[in-house]
């Protein structure tokens, strides 16, 4: 705890999810004494493992451990990700939140909910999810009812009843809008529904229920992923200028019963790489990380029994010189994707080596399950494909 007060990294070998609650309890500590340095412990930790050891869907750690800061190309392993640390990342960023208001914390919030705890329930079995490998070509492993009682279970429990957590927030006399998801809150005399189909919707609506007439700020959130000069405001229909303060769009007036407030939200394709500046990149759409279906052969123990090592998906890892990857310059990555007309977050990638992979389909990653699939894509120029794939080859 020490270092980290100092602003040292030293988390390099040290498993991950013991070090997080520690981390918690500071922040614990800082809102019952306010003391500096437990507030400096829990900003250097949170902003370390967020910018140097996360990978595009908001996981870490690589076999429960965490490695050298800003190199994760040599950790695209079989057992990355473990869900208990992201919820307990959760955790540790709802109560930096709760002393900041800062939407930086909000920002990693959304994109760690929407890619990798959703992403760890099977929606037709119903099990949980140990690890989700960021190796390429790789599945998850999904524990059954009256077996396999991981803690990413008892924790994965949890998860799934929290998404209506962190969705507001509020001061005396203002109510922050956090994440877009259909929703009902009683804040004190004032009702609040939230209507939107995000990610699916490009926009949210609020219809407030207050009685007789109330003066209050409604504040949404302005996500990192969305273009500020190209959102839009109507009260009731009618449009309003966007004013932003603090990373919120705020409207501050008399509401009347039944007053509906809707902003749009801009979303568009963007590059993530790994912290380390390798040549392995993900795509997201807005705060959506984009991810291809890699069939569903070989998934050796999907469902898991109560054999040791059980929970770490067993089969074939299938050799990485045969996975696809993209031809082309890496500073003109989208290029390479076309939207799938009609289907909001489905694209097409081009420029794809070997061939029989060209125009894979790029969907939510969160909306995969039961099958190998693949979440970040080498990219390599044309004149040292030849090389790089025998190289790779020989090291596999």
């Amino acid at each position: 705890m020490e270092p980290l007060a100092e602003g040292k990294d030293i988390l390099p070998g040290l498993h991950s999810n013991t070090q997080i609650p520690k981390i918690i309890g500071s922040a614990r500590q800082y809102e019952l004494t306010g003391n500096p340095k437990d507030e400096r412990i829990a900003e250097f930790f949170w902003t370390t493992m967020v910018n140097h050891h996360s990978y595009a869907n908001g996981g870490n750690s690589s076999g429960e451990y965490l490695s050298t800061p800003d190199k994760l190309n040599d950790r695209l392993t079989h057992s990355t990700c473990e869900t208990c640390n992201t919820y307990n990342m959760l955790r540790l960023t709802k109560m930096l939140y709760q002393t900041s208001a800062d939407v930086h914390y909000m920002d990693y919030y959304e994109r760690a909910l929407y890619n990798h705890i959703l992403s760890t329930i099977n929606p037709v079995q119903g099990g949980f999810v140990y690890f989700t490998p960021m190796r390429s070509g790789h599945y998850r492993v999904y524990s059954q009812p009256q077996t396999s009682f991981w803690c990413c279970v008892g924790s994965g429990m949890e998860n799934h009843a929290k998404y209506g957590e962190m969705i507001y927030g509020h001061s005396e006399d203002e109510l922050y809008v956090n994440l877009f998801i259909p929703s009902v809150l009683q804040w004190g005399k004032v009702r609040v529904e939230q209507f939107t189909g995000f990610p699916y919707e490009e926009a949210t609506t609020l219809r407030l229920s207050c009685g007789r007439a109330k003066e209050f700020t409604v504040k949404f959130r302005v996500p990192e992923w969305t273009d500020v000069s190209q959102m839009e405001l109507t009260v009731n229909g009618t449009a309003q200028p966007v004013s932003v303060s603090d990373g919120y769009v705020t409207v501050s007036r008399k509401w009347a019963d039944g007053d509906e407030v809707r902003l749009t939200l801009p979303m568009s394709l963007r590059v993530a790489a790994l912290p380390d500046g390798s040549d392995n990149y993900s795509f997201m759409y807005g705060p959506i990380v984009l991810a291809s279906r890699m069939g569903k052969q070989e998934q050796v123990g999907l469902f898991a029994d109560d054999s040791r090592g059980g929970h770490v998906a067993s089969g074939p890892q299938w050799p990485l010189q045969d996975m696809p990857v993209i031809v082309g310059d890496k500073d003109d990555l989208l290029s390479h994707i076309e939207k799938v007309e009609g289907k909001p977050l489905e694209f097409k990638l081009r420029g794809v080596y070997p061939e029989r992979y060209e125009g894979m389909t790029l969907e939510p990653f969160n909306c995969l399950y039961e099958c190998r699939y693949m979440v970040y894509w080498p990219v390599i120029s044309p004149d040292k494909l030849k090389a790089q794939q025998e190289a790779l080859a020989r090291s596999e």
